[in-house]
């Protein structure tokens, strides 16, 4: 790793010396930036709408005697992918433009409308110091010992515990916005367009979600007997021609509980910062999480979020002693902050047994949409590393046809139970 500036020849999502120059000149105007290093940001099976790049500034900042004193920030820096095909290819250009808009206007509206109303503050999610169509500059979360967990172990209790309180701070922050500024929210609301389950990109991911579903129909049968009432559920779902629209249908169906919720709800885009337990180097403990990528954010109904969480971040060992407790505690702490946040909460849900029963009733509605974000998160989650394909290298535009392209996982043991664990505890719990 070496220090670099980039020069006119590079592409334009790459970042000057002088752009970080500017933008410290509002935040540390007493800095001066002499070099720049990179490196990338994120392993293989990682990323694939963006580029991720840790980058590491070195300057000199004025010290109280007047004199100059080192200094250094390291800062992370999501980007375009610089090959114009793969960019088509993930539709990452609208995505990216999603999640610019969740920290130029949502998240901020969001904040103003909490600070408003308590000294506690939604801040399970990175600081971002600057952003542009292409660009996204924000705090390392490594640097305040954040990392990320082990994607096929998933997430554990401790873990859960965590993410739960955080989502359910952010999805009431929004519930009560809506509830109290219905006017306002709606204007917030329209900027969002669902990322991926829409009509317009139905031809788009024909090939892709043909391949998938059938894929997770041959994992499931692998695990389960032909005469299974769970096998025959899965084929139901997804084996139907009609698969994209049901998903399509549930992400823009219309609840009291739909919200501006996160959209892709799985271990990668949760960081977690770890104490030692007990005094035990050996042993740790989460205390602390931040949510990442905002990039496929949706107005749909808190269900989904919490579908995903349920299902795509745990095992069924997990779900069979703990989903209800993970409920309640979603739902508790939601109810929790409307009480903080609204003046007034509809009738509906204006006490926590009421607000508890109509999410579960959504849950029951909506919440099979997991199991169509779980083809897609379990066999990347499942795979190793050298697995994945290596968002870094460019493609030839050959290599590239139209329509979505198919990421090939090879399945293993553990994805083939995996997936059919979820299938089984949906159909067990009435929402397959």
């Amino acid at each position: 790793m070496g220090v670099t500036e980039t020069s006119a020849d590079d592409t334009c999502s790459k970042v000057t010396l002088e752009t970080f120059r500017e933008i410290f000149r509002n935040i540390e105007p007493e800095v001066q930036i002499d070099a720049l290093e990179e490196e990338q940001g994120s392993g293989r099976g990682d990323n694939y709408t963006a580029t991720l790049y840790r980058t590491h500034l070195i300057g000199q900042r004025k010290s109280s005697d007047g004199g100059k004193e080192f200094w250094e920030k390291i800062l992370i820096c999501k980007r375009l992918p610089d090959n114009l095909q793969r960019r088509e290819a993930y539709k990452s250009d609208k995505l990216f433009g999603t999640e610019v808009l969740f920290y130029t206007k949502i998240l901020p509206e969001l904040l103003r409308f909490q600070a408003a109303k308590t000294d506690t503050i939604f801040c399970a999610a990175p600081k971002c110091f600057y952003t542009r169509d292409d660009l996204l500059i924000m705090e390392d979360l490594k640097t305040r010992g954040f990392q990320m967990p082990d994607r096929q172990k998933g997430l554990t209790i401790e873990e859960m515990y965590l993410v739960l309180k955080e989502v359910a701070q952010f999805h009431a922050l929004s519930l009560s916005y809506k509830f109290e500024n219905p006017t306002q929210f709606e204007k917030l609301r329209t900027l969002i367009t669902e990322g991926i389950f829409c009509s317009s990109n139905t031809n788009w991911y024909k090939n892709y979600y043909e391949r998938l579903t059938k894929d997770a129909i041959k994992m499931v049968s692998d695990v389960l007997s032909e005469e299974s009432k769970y096998l025959d559920a899965m084929k139901k779902f997804a084996g139907s021609t009609s698969f994209f629209s049901q998903m399509i249908h549930i992400a823009s169906s219309e609840s009291l509980l739909s919200a501006i919720c996160h959209g892709d709800c799985w271990v990668n885009n949760f960081l977690y910062r770890y104490e030692c337990a007990g005094g035990k180097t050996d042993q740790k403990r989460a205390v602390e999480v931040c949510l990442v990528d905002f990039q496929l954010i949706r107005y749909s109904s808190i269900a989904l979020d919490i579908a995903n969480l349920l299902f795509c971040c745990t095992t069924k060992m997990m779900r069979d002693e703990y989903l209800d407790e993970f409920i309640t505690l979603y739902t508790t702490e939601v109810f929790r902050w409307l009480k903080i946040l609204c003046t007034k909460i509809p009738e509906a849900c204006d006490s926590a047994e009421k607000f508890s029963n109509l999410f579960r009733e959504d849950l029951k509605a909506y919440g099979r949409f997991a199991l169509g974000i779980a083809m897609d998160i379990i066999p990347i989650s499942t795979c190793s590393s050298d697995q994945a394909p290596d968002m870094y290298l460019n493609t030839h535009p050959d290599d590239l046809e139209a329509g979505a392209p198919i990421l090939n996982f090879p399945p293993n043991d553990l994805c083939r139970q995996n997936m059919s664990d979820i299938v089984i505890d949906m159909v067990d719990g009435g929402l397959l």
